[in-house]
């Protein structure tokens, strides 16, 4: 019994480790292509991906969803 609920946590943990790591790289991957990281993210992807890594914009501003004069 006890094997059972030990495996079952282990395949949610590595689950969700899969998970974040393919949201990660969707994100990455969907920035890069469309050059867009010098304005705000265009989907929650993105905005996911941005908040995990801990990356705001590249000219300095806050990511406040402007892109005009602040």
């Amino acid at each position: 019994m006890i094997f059972a609920i030990s495996f079952l946590a282990a395949a949610f943990l590595a689950g969700a480790a899969i998970g974040t790591i393919a949201v990660i790289t969707i994100g990455v991957r969907r920035d890069d292509r469309a050059k867009t990281l010098t304005g705000p993210p265009r989907t929650h992807i993105e905005a996911a991906t941005r908040r995990m890594l801990g990356v705001g914009t590249r000219d300095g501003r806050a990511d406040s969803g402007q892109r005009g004069e602040e």
